[in-house]
């Protein structure tokens, strides 16, 4: 389809012509509310490299997010444009955010030709695909976590059961009203059948890590330097939130005194324990993490006794840049990782890390078949490539 989307052509119709909607540039409406941008939070990282790497491919992409042009100096392929939506910044945002999300992109696709609508959900969303049901514009769903395990994790109103109720008939209907989708995990396409069957029919799309910037080749940040570290040091990237094993990162500091471990990242309260060698540096800069991690020895990626059908971007980025990933032995990590890790059980992790971190001969091992696995499984070109056989399927 990458191909064909670059070429125009036309069908015969009975003695007239008309343009073929998979021979002519495809116009996708990318409806991603929830994502701010510039932001170095997961979800924004995800979307961009969706929305850019289909821009590369040719495919006109308009990504309807939180967006301030006056803040963001990346440079985006030509192909992709922003349409901004009002952030509000207020207690219960999401509601509003969201049904500006809904009016924006009924406007916009009454005013304007698509082929397609992508919709990133969430819970209580689902503006993309509702408005492209009312459109009579095809659309599909993306699923990137567990969303009514999220929101259990972030609010205690979600264990009251109106408001579970209605969370439930939310994810329903986002998925009813869409004509496909996917998820990023098997393990999550399995959990969220439970809110609607159809969703079995969706299709899995690893993430994927940016190959060209997290490489093994980068100049070292100079960490330890700074920090005053000698010996070995472990990594932690990633929002300090609960669906992340928070306790686990400080038990690994506890129980091996002579081990550093340094979290770059920030938010939810940032509960980390005041412990010598446990080193909280805050958010980097994205060129500046494969710095950090080139540092290392090991990257870090625990996760709590509940699995979200997460595909972390951290455990590949480790891989990328040869860094060897211990992590939290759940369904959706074994599927990430495919045996390219080593992985302990929820609450484990600590003596894992004790165990190996000195064993150089096997962190060498997997390290460089975890590379190999990265480059070639998990970049966001093949991520791109999945999408883009979605796009095709649906259309």
């Amino acid at each position: 389809l990458s191909q064909i989307t670059h070429i125009f052509a036309t069908v015969s119709n009975g003695g007239s012509s008309k343009t073929c909607r998979l021979c002519r540039i495809m116009k996708v409406l990318m409806v991603a509310p929830s994502v701010r941008v510039p932001d170095t939070l997961g979800q924004t990282l995800h979307q961009l490299a969706l929305a850019n790497g289909l821009a590369k491919r040719g495919i006109q992409v308009t990504l309807l997010c939180r967006y301030d042009s006056s803040k963001d100096g990346k440079d985006f392929n030509s192909n992709l444009k922003f349409l901004s939506i009002n952030d509000p910044k207020i207690p219960f945002e999401r509601l509003i955010f969201t049904y500006n999300s809904y009016k924006s992109a009924l406007k916009e696709l009454k005013s304007n030709n698509y082929d397609l609508v992508h919709d990133r959900g969430y819970i209580f969303a689902g503006s993309g695909v509702r408005a492209a049901r009312e459109c009579g514009v095809k659309s599909i769903l993306q699923v990137d976590d567990n969303w009514i395990r999220s929101e259990r994790s972030a609010t205690k109103f979600a264990n009251y059961w109106l408001y579970n109720k209605k969370a439930i008939e939310s994810c329903h209907n986002q998925i009813e009203n869409a004509n496909g989708g996917f998820t990023v995990s098997a393990v999550l396409r399995a959990q969220i059948t439970k809110w609607n069957l159809k969703a079995q029919n969706f299709d899995v799309i690893q993430n994927g890590y940016e190959k060209d910037l997290f490489i093994p080749e980068v100049e070292p940040l100079g960490i330890k330097k700074k920090l005053g570290i000698k010996g070995k040091l472990a990594i932690f990237v990633g929002a300090l939130g609960p669906w992340h094993g928070i306790d686990e990162i400080s038990s690994i500091a506890i129980a091996n005194p002579s081990i550093n471990v340094v979290v770059a990242g920030g938010g939810y309260g940032n509960n980390l324990p005041t412990v010598e060698n446990l080193h909280h540096i805050g958010r980097l800069g994205r060129s500046e993490v494969p710095r950090l991690l080139v540092e290392a020895d090991v990257g870090l990626a625990p996760y709590p006794n509940l699995d979200y059908g997460f595909s972390p971007l951290k455990i590949y980025e480790y891989m990328g840049c040869k860094l060897p990933v211990f992590a939290t032995d759940l369904p959706s990590v074994r599927e990430a990782t495919e045996g390219h890790a080593f992985l302990a059980k929820p609450g484990k992790l600590s003596s894992l890390v004790s165990r190996f971190i000195n064993n150089e001969k096997a962190l060498n091992k997997v390290t460089e078949l975890a590379y190999n696995y990265a480059t070639k499984r998990r970049t966001w070109d093949n991520t791109i490539d999945e999408t883009i056989e979605l796009y095709q399927k649906i259309l």
